[in-house]
């Protein structure tokens, strides 16, 4: 196994094991050591089947079906911009198919997932990149009196705030309807400053996609909160984008790093299949329960 930096922004890039069959105990537990450590992870030139990327899950803690909406095949969900399918046309060669906003998954339930894993299939020319933006490093930039403020406040998460986003990319899941209606899920509250439930190391947690308030301000103080951490998380020198290469398996910390699609232009295909890597820990909490 050959292990190098991914990038001035931290990462790696794994070359050497093969995750179509399961691995030796010490390989698979040097990945996971790895994923902790580093919380965004490549292999790169792999080759797999639906079935075998559950099989390339295992190293990461293994597979769950998505605990609210199952659009997957066996555990693997299809993202394309020719839709799940693949018999979606686009109605614009120029629209950036697949675009999604600065986020963390699974961010309207309590107890999201670990991460998820996204293996290369079809790759555009152009395009196509996903984003990533570590919480532990845009928490370590924020000035001395920022995090001083930030302590202890709630972020307020919301499907319905995410849901014009959804609407922009019909056709890019296979349930559609079912996940439009997620909006009657109640709003979660997540610390602004989330606490590893592996690592114990603290992050900053505040995904543009879902974040519509801060729980313990009122709304114009709150906002203008909100708008200072958007601005933040949001700077350019903070966002590594991966730019796939045939083979390649991305799988990142979803209780660590936002992450983004910048979006293929719809005259390009571009298709990923996608596993979900199991969770467990509370870390939100319903805001109806919170006023219980």
């Amino acid at each position: 196994m050959k292990v190098t930096r991914l990038s001035a922004l931290g990462g790696v890039s794994i070359e050497g094991v093969d995750l179509s069959q399961p691995l030796p105990a010490d390989q698979s537990a040097e990945i996971m050591r790895l994923y902790d450590e580093a919380g965004l992870v490549v292999v790169r030139g792999q080759a797999l089947t639906k079935p075998q990327m559950i099989t390339a899950t295992d190293p990461f803690g293994g597979a769950e079906i998505e605990s609210v909406v199952d659009d997957s095949d066996g555990g693997v969900t299809v993202l394309s911009t020719r839709g799940a399918d693949g018999n979606l046309a686009p109605a614009d060669e120029d629209a950036l198919l697949g675009y999604v906003d600065w986020h963390t998954d699974q961010a309207y339930v309590v107890a999201p997932n670990r991460g998820k894993l996204l293996y290369a299939v079809t790759i555009p020319p152009e395009g196509g990149k996903t984003g990533f933006v570590d919480g532990e490093r845009t928490l370590a930039a924020l000035p001395e009196a920022m995090k001083a403020r930030i302590a202890g406040l709630h972020v307020v998460q919301s499907w319905r705030k995410a849901t014009a986003s959804i609407q922009r990319n019909r056709g890019f899941f296979k349930n559609n309807d079912t996940e439009l209606a997620l909006d009657r899920f109640p709003d979660v509250a997540y610390p602004l400053v989330v606490t590893h439930p592996r690592t114990g190391r603290q992050s900053l947690n505040v995904p543009p996609l879902w974040a519509s308030r801060i729980l313990e301000l009122s709304g114009a103080e709150g906002r203008a909160l909100l708008d200072d951490l958007f601005a933040h998380v949001r700077r350019p020198e903070f966002a590594y984008w991966h730019s796939y290469t045939p083979g390649d398996l991305v799988g990142w910390d979803n209780w660590r790093f936002l992450h983004a699609g910048s979006g293929t232009p719809g005259r390009h295909a571009r298709t990923l299949w996608t596993t979900v890597i199991r969770g467990g820990p509370v870390i939100g909490k319903a805001i109806e329960a919170q006023a219980a």
